[in-house]
This record gives structure tokens, sequence and C-alpha cells, in this order.
């Protein structure tokens, strides 16, 4: 039984540009961190409100509801869902949310079933990175592959790249779809409200058209400015993760624009900084030819981004003097 679109990126199909008129929910005021994208999302068709005229943006999605959210766009107008039976213990064969489980399962191949596992748990809250996984596999993405030679921690609360949820963070990063918070935490086991999921799928969406480039370049560009703060503060690991994000959102714009220079520089910069920060590490722990060999790359690294892009000389001349100072520093030694 195959109900499927042939297209996984079936959802990005409904992408054209509507104009918004009065907010669709009355407890979604224009304000809303999520209004704009809910009301590009419920236009288009992708989500909906309640019957009383709400939207409910605080209300948790469970996993059923999750799953329905990434699945129902690839089925095919007027498919017949019915028929299908649940290989878990936990799904009744007469749960609404069946059929997309299945078709999830056995089609789209975004969920685990028996033997990996006989539960769903469908009335358990969706965390971020579930949410991730399912939307970023079902749009045929592949996280594992994608960027997989940048394998360094990224925040206090995803420091190892051999954790299962890495690459999904990892991707979501780099399509700009989620940042880090004031804490500098990424969160990805948070459950999910409404509203949330409505971004991360918005954003993805906007991702794929190419129109989240300069989001990707404003986060790098906010991540060197995080690292070079920190670097003063020496809070050497959140400089760490500033530096290692700062590439990822810049590789991120790279894959969306290859060819733009600003974006080529950026990607530069962002591998300068990193670099440095890695000198830096080197240095606290005495090993100054490693540090100054770090530095002269970094500093390599600015020089290259200058040749790409003139608008962002003015930062790589602030890593170029950063690098500069710590290898005399250390020659002085």
């Amino acid at each position: 039984m195959m109900l499927i679109k042939s297209s996984l990126i079936a959802v990005c199909v409904l992408l054209f540009p509507v104009s918004l008129s009065a907010a669709s929910f009355s407890d979604l005021p224009p304000g809303h961190f999520a209004y704009s994208a809910v009301e590009f999302l419920q236009v288009n068709g992708i989500i909906s409100g309640y019957p009383d005229g709400t939207f409910q943006p605080d209300r948790e999605v469970n996993r059923a509801e999750a799953t329905k959210i990434v699945v129902a766009p690839f089925l095919q107008s007027g498919s017949d869902i019915s028929g299908f039976t649940s290989v878990y213990d936990d799904v009744p064969q007469d749960a609404w949310y069946l059929p997309y489980v299945e078709i999830a399962r056995s089609q789209l191949h975004i969920i685990d079933g028996p033997p990996k596992t006989t539960m769903f748990n469908g009335a358990r809250a969706v965390n971020k990175v579930e949410f991730l996984k399912i939307l970023l596999l079902a749009q045929g993405e592949n996280p594992t592959g994608a960027y997989s030679e940048l394998q360094f921690p990224i925040a206090m609360d995803v420091t190892n790249p051999e954790e299962w949820y890495y690459p999904y963070m990892r991707s979501a990063l780099a399509a700009s779809m989620t940042m880090v918070s004031e804490n500098g935490m990424l969160h990805p086991s948070k459950a999910l409200s409404r509203a949330e999921v409505a971004v991360l799928l918005h954003r993805y969406l906007m991702y794929k058209q190419g129109r989240r480039t300069q989001a990707l370049l404003s986060e790098t560009e906010s991540e060197i400015i995080n690292t070079i703060q920190l670097m003063k503060e020496k809070d050497v690991n959140n400089a760490s993760f500033a530096a290692a994000r700062a590439v990822i959102a810049s590789r991120g714009a790279l894959t969306a624009r290859p060819d733009e220079g600003i974006v080529k520089a950026a990607v530069k910069i962002s591998e300068g900084f990193h670099i440095l920060m890695n000198g830096y590490i080197a240095g606290i722990a005495g090993e100054d030819d490693t540090a100054i060999a770090k530095a002269q790359e970094a500093w390599a690294s600015a020089e290259k981004a200058k040749t790409f892009s003139p608008e962002l000389h003015t930062l790589a001349g602030q890593m170029q003097d950063m690098a500069a100072q710590m290898a005399d520093s250390l020659r002085a030694k």
C-alpha cells in the first residue's frame, strides 16, 4: 500500500510566498514568537488550529501528533488510509494516528519498529531532537552524512559527537532551525510546544527555499563575537562551543549559497576562529609550538577570507590581530 508522494520534499511544493493579513488565531497575536511561522504554515495547509479559533501555542505536542504533522503533507490527495495494522504493542487498532505511524515506519522509514522497539509511546511529548530526526529524515536529508567531518562539542548539553542525536542537532544548526539559549544550551531533550514545532518546521522549509542564508550569516557573526568575548573572559569551554557553532552555521550557508563570496569568506573566518580557539587551548596546555602553528593557520585563513569578500575585511583583520598577538606572546615566553 503506497500512499506517499514520490518526492521526499513534498512539503516544499506548498511553499510559495503568501500575503498574511489579520491573525488567524485568537490566542496568537502578531507579537508572538511563532506568529509568522504559524500563519505561513496555516495558509499553506500544513497545520491547523482548533474549532474555537485558537491555536493553543503552549500546548505540548505528543509523538502521535508530531508524526502526523510530518507525514500528512506526503499523502496523496484523497488517499485511503484505512486498512493499516499496527506492529506496536501500545498502538490500538482504532487509534486515529495508526495510519500515520505505519506510513512513517514502513514507507518513510523515519521511526523504528520491531525488533528494535515494540512501543511507540504516542501519548508522550515529543522532544526537540525526536522531531528534528523524523522531519529531516522524511525530507530526504542525511544528517549522519552531512557535515560528518565536523565532529566537535557544540554546547554544554551537546558535547559528545558519538551520541545518536548529535547529527540531528548539527543539521538543525546548519539549517538555522535552532540556536543556543541565553545559558548556552541547545536543549535536545526539551518537550516541544505547538508553537515550537511550527517554528522548527517553518525555518526548515525556509532554508530549503534558500531564505535562511542571511540568518545563518548573522548567526555566524554572533557566534564569532561570542567566541571573542568568552576568550577574553577565559571561559574556554563556552568559547570553544561558540566557535564550533560558527563553523556549522557558515557551512550551512555555504550549502545554500555555494557561489557567494561573502558566504565563502564567512566560512574561512569561522574556520579561522575555530583554529585560533584550538591554538588558545593548546597554549593553555603548554603546547606552545602547536599553539603558534594554529595562530599562523588562523592568520592564513583570514587572509583567504579577504580574497572572497571585502565586506568581511574588518572581521578578518581582527582575527589576524588576535592570531599575531597570540603567536608573539608565546614566542616571548
